[in-house]
């Protein structure tokens, strides 16, 4: 008992370096046990992937090859290292032939893929950006090669796709989440996904840029502007989100007054003026694991809809403006469509401070919603002030664009057979 005291004693007398020992044993404790969950985790997915290792293959045919795009650089240099950690072996237990493809610079993953010859399937290890990247590569090419599946492993800083074809969190979570991308492209489920065509709008005399593609959504607004600028508090931890709004809810560095003007036609299900003409798949891009999930578009090509080729015009003046696809954003409407949101004018801060920390919290906004297949994007330019929009949260110069949506034209690894959202 008096050996009891004497602690007791000792601890209140001693009480700040109790408190930090205390911390310092709660976090050793805790990341013990993560340690242990993340390799019970990785045991088990290591089991299940050497048995389709051990599989037989014919004797007319190689070990599958599939090509990893690596951004070595995404989620402050952290994706490489969970990469070669986490999912890099389950892929080569499995049998996989896999060639690693480290990105040099902005745009090199683009170059990458769309020059690739001699393989059965693209991986891209990175995030939002890379992904949209090596979408852009491969829709631009002639080929065909858009019909051969792609991985998406999240590990960069935004996931917004990747998390959604995965969900998951951080440490344990996390560590599932790439454990359940890797297995998704060893068993060779597919899901077809809709993308956007964004080709800029030449002016006279100029010659007219190369279009680009992304998968979830094109963003000008006060909302994205303040959470790009959440890193700077990183100090809050946890809170950091939440604190963002907080310091940067008066700022006029956001994007308060985002004008202009858009031209948009009506959602169509396809017909002659809407469809494009698809070159058939050559028989060396089929994938070495029989596809569960077809997504077959009848050829609409001879149906005619005059409807297709109205236009309609509206100006807007707004601080939350954005452009989204079928691939993040459930819809009541059958027909597949982009949906084009524009929100309030003008906010209080403590007003937008509120409606920040909902969208946090998962809280849809009640931003005014149109549903279109085509929209000509005219943004109002200030001349003295630089402009950006936001691409698959990757930065851009605010320029006159066209979106298009093309639907169905990427497949992509899934972790079980499903049905594109913009179906349901």
């Amino acid at each position: 008992m008096e050996r009891i005291i004497k602690i007791g004693k000792t601890l209140r007398n001693n009480w700040k370096k109790s408190t930090v020992g205390a911390f310092a044993l709660y976090y050793a404790a805790a990341t013990a046990k993560e340690r242990y969950e993340i390799n019970i985790l990785m045991q088990a997915a290591c089991k299940e992937a050497v048995k389709y290792g051990d599989a037989l293959i014919p004797m007319d045919r190689n070990p599958t090859t599939i090509t990893v795009i690596l951004n070595p650089v995404a989620n402050k240099r952290k994706a490489k290292q969970e990469f070669e950690k986490y999912c890099e072996p389950l892929l080569h237990l499995a049998g996989l032939q896999v060639e690693v493809i480290q990105t040099t610079s902005e745009g090199n993953a683009k170059e990458i893929v769309e020059t690739l010859r001699g393989t059965e399937a693209i991986i891209v290890a990175g995030g939002d950006g890379t992904l949209s990247e090596t979408v852009t590569g491969l829709l631009r090419r002639n080929d065909g090669a858009n019909q051969f599946p792609l991985g998406v492993l999240p590990l960069g800083r935004t996931n917004t796709l990747g998390n959604t074809l995965f969900p998951g969190g951080k440490g344990v979570e996390k560590v599932k989440q790439l454990i359940e991308a890797s297995m998704a492209i060893i068993k060779g489920n597919t899901v077809w996904k809709d993308a956007m065509k964004i080709e800029p709008i030449a002016m006279e005399e100029e010659v007219p840029n190369k279009p680009i593609y992304a998968l979830t959504s094109v963003e000008w607004r006060a909302f994205r502007d303040t959470l790009a600028k959440r890193d700077k508090y990183w100090i809050y931890g946890p809170l950091r989100d939440y604190m963002s709004f907080i310091f940067n809810g008066y700022k006029e560095s956001l994007a308060w007054a985002c004008s202009g003007m858009i031209k948009y036609t009506p959602p169509c299900e396809g017909c002659s003026n809407c469809m494009e003409k698809r070159r058939e798949p050559s028989k060396r891009w089929l994938f070495f694991i029989p596809n569960t999930y077809a997504a077959q578009q009848s050829d609409r090509s001879a149906v005619e809809n005059p409807e297709c080729l109205n236009t309609e015009e509206l100006c807007f003046k707004t601080c939350d403006f954005k452009i989204q696809t079928p691939n993040i954003i459930r819809t009541n409407n059958s027909i597949p469509s982009l949906q084009v949101k524009i929100g309030k004018n003008n906010y209080s801060y403590t007003e937008f401070v509120a409606e920040g920390w909902k969208r946090l919290n998962g809280e849809n906004d009640n931003a005014k919603t149109i549903p279109v297949r085509t929209v000509e994007f005219r943004p109002r330019i200030d001349e003295d002030k630089e402009i950006t929009i936001s691409i698959d949260q990757e930065e851009f110069e605010a320029k006159p664009v066209k979106i298009t949506l093309l639907p169905k034209v990427v497949k992509l690894f899934c972790k079980q057979p499903q049905v594109n959202i913009s179906d349901e």
